[in-house]
C-alpha cells in the first residue's frame, strides 16, 4: 500500500474512532436524560396516586385523580400497585408477579425512592406515610415516545457516522495527496536522471522544510556521483590514450623486426609474441576508451529512437566482419504486428556494442556452431534472445559472469578478457533493461535481453 493511501486510511480510522466515541457519548447521555425525565414523570404520578390512596376523605381522593387526569394525563401502559403495611399476602403476590430485585424493595422500606428498568418498562417505588398509616406504591409504564426518540437518535448517529466517514476519507485522500505532491515531484525528477543526463538537478523551491532538505541531499549526492563519473571518465580516457602511443610503437617495432630478412627462428617467434600481445593490449585499451567516450559522458545527449530489428541487422554485419565464418541466424517470425513495439529509446553505439559482445561470445564459446537470435515483444518490453549450443556455463559460476575480468572455469582454451559481458550488462541496465541467462554445461546458453518499449 502506498504511503499516501496509508496516511489517508490511518486518518480515517482515527477520525472514525473519535466520531464513534462522541456518538456513543451522545447516545448514552441522551438515553440517561430521557430515562431520568420519564422516571421523574412516573414518580410524580406515583406520588399522587399514593397520596390519593392514603387519603381518608374520599372527596379529596377524587381531587387527586382529577388533578392527575387534567394536568398530567396517563403514561403508556401506566399501572399503580398499592401495598399497605402489613399486607403480606399482597406483598408476596406482587413480588411473584413483578419479579423485581430484592434490593428494589429494601430501598423502598429504607425510605429511598427506587427506580428500575427492564426490557422497555420503567418501574418506580415509593413509600408514603400519613399519620399511622404506611403504604408502598409500585408504579410502571412504558416510555414509547422516549424509545422512539432513542431509535431516531441511534439512526441519526449511525447515518451521520457513515456520511462523516465518507467525507473524512475523501478529505484525507485530498490532504495526503497535497502533502505528497512535493515527494512525487522529486520522484519524477529522480526517475529522469540517469547516466546520460547526470548534470540534471532537483528543483528547490526555497522552502526550509524536510522536502527541501531531501532535495538538497539528492543534489549533493548527484554532485558527488557526477564528479566520480568525470574522474573515472578522465582517468580511463587519458590512460587509454597514454597506453595507445607506446603500444603503437611496440607493434611498429615488432613488425619492422619481422620484416628483417634472415631473422633467426627464435627471434622471429619472440617478435610474433610481442606483436600478438601488443595487439591484445591495444584492443583492450580501445575498448576501455570506447567505454569512456560513450558510456559515462552525462552531458552529451547521444540517445535517440531505435528499431530493434535494424539494430540486430547491424549487429549481424559487425559479427560478419569480425568472424566471417559464423553461423548466426536471425529469426523474425515472432516480430510483433505493431511497429511501435519495435522501437526503443537508446544509444545506438552502446546497444550495438552490448549485443555484439553477447553474440560474438555465443559464437566463440560454441566453436562456430549455429547461433539463433530471436526477436519478440510483450506489452512493455522488447525481448531479444541469443541461443547457442556451446560449452555452457557451470551452475555455481553463472552468477559471476557479469563480474569484470571473471572467466568461467571451462573457458581456459578460449581467448578473452572478461569484460565483454560486464560491459553488455551495464549498457543494458543503463537502458532500463535486464539480462537473464539460462545455461547447461555441454548443451549451450540462452541470453534473454529485455528492453523497454518506447511508446508515443
Amino acid at each position: 500500500m502506498k504511503i499516501q493511501n496509508k496516511i489517508a486510511l490511518i486518518f480515517t480510522i482515527l477520525s472514525g474512532a473519535i466520531i464513534m466515541a462522541l456518538s456513543v457519548f451522545i447516545y448514552i447521555f441522551g438515553s440517561e436524560s430521557i430515562s431520568s425525565s420519564f422516571f421523574h414523570r412516573l414518580e410524580v404520578r406515583s406520588d399522587i396516586v399514593g397520596h390519593a390512596a392514603a387519603e381518608e376523605n374520599k372527596s379529596k381522593t377524587s381531587m387527586y385523580y382529577d388533578f392527575k387526569e387534567k394536568h398530567l394525563g396517563d403514561l403508556p401502559f401506566e399501572k399503580h400497585r398499592v401495598i399497605w403495611s402489613g399486607d403480606s399476602v399482597k406483598t408476596r403476590h406482587f413480588k411473584k408477579k413483578l419479579q423485581l430485585p430484592e434490593s428494589f424493595y429494601k430501598d423502598i422500606v429504607a425510605g429511598t425512592p427506587t427506580r428500575f428498568f427492564r426490557g422497555d418498562t420503567s418501574y418506580v417505588g415509593l413509600g408514603i406515610s400519613k399519620g399511622d398509616q404506611k403504604l408502598v406504591i409500585i408504579s410502571s409504564a412504558v416510555d414509547l415516545f422516549g424509545l422512539a426518540e432513542m431509535d431516531n437518535l441511534k439512526n441519526l448517529l449511525l447515518i451521520g457516522f457513515l456520511i462523516s466517514m465518507i467525507f473524512v476519507f475523501t478529505f484525507g485522500k485530498l490532504f495526503s495527496a497535497q502533502v505528497f505532491n512535493p515527494i512525487r515531484r522529486i520522484i519524477r525528477n529522480v526517475k529522469g536522471i540517469n547516466a546520460h543526463n547526470l548534470h540534471q538537478r532537483l528543483v528547490n523551491d526555497g522552502s526550509e522544510d524536510e522536502v527541501a532538505d531531501l532535495s538538497s541531499t539528492f543534489n549533493d549526492m548527484l554532485d558527488r556521483l557526477e564528479i566520480t563519473f568525470e574522474i573515472q571518465n578522465n582517468f580511463v580516457s587519458n590512460a587509454s590514450h597514454e597506453f595507445r602511443t607506446p603500444l603503437t610503437v611496440i607493434s611498429g617495432e615488432a613488425q619492422l623486426g619481422l620484416a628483417v630478412s634472415g631473422l633467426p627462428p627464435a627471434a622471429r617467434e619472440s617478435f610474433n609474441t610481442i606483436l600478438h600481445e601488443a595487439e591484445k593490449l591495444e584492443h583492450l585499451t580501445s575498448s576501455m576508451l570506447s567505454l569512456a567516450q560513450t558510456g559515462f559522458d552525462g552531458k552529451k545527449e547521444q540517445w535517440g529512437i531505435l528499431r530493434i530489428d535494424e539494430l540486430i541487422l547491424s549487429v549481424k554485419e559487425a559479427a560478419d566482419m569480425i568472424m566471417p565464418a559464423n553461423h548466426i541466424k536471425i529469426d523474425f517470425d515472432n516480430l510483433p504486428d505493431d511497429d511501435e513495439k519495435l522501437s526503443l529509446n537508446g544509444n545506438e553505439t552502446l546497444l550495438k556494442a552490448a549485443l555484439t559482445n553477447i553474440v560474438l561470445n555465443s559464437c566463440k564459446y560454441s566453436d562456430n556452431k549455429p547461433v539463433d537470435i530471436q526477436i519478440s515483444a510483450n506489452q512493455t518490453n522488447i525481448i531479444v534472445e541469443v541461443i547457442d549450443h556451446g560449452i555452457g556455463i557451470p551452475d555455481k559460476e553463472i552468477g559471476q559472469i557479469f563480474v569484470p575480468f571473471f572467466r568461467a572455469s571451462n573457458t581456459v582454451k578460449y581467448k578473452g578478457y572478461g569484460i565483454g559481458l560486464p560491459l553488455a550488462n551495464n549498457i543494458i541496465r543503463m537502458h532500463q533493461g535486464s539480462i537473464q541467462v539460462l545455461s547447461q554445461v555441454g548443451e549451450g546458453t540462452r541470453f534473454s535481453i529485455q528492453l523497454p518499449i518506447r511508446y508515443q
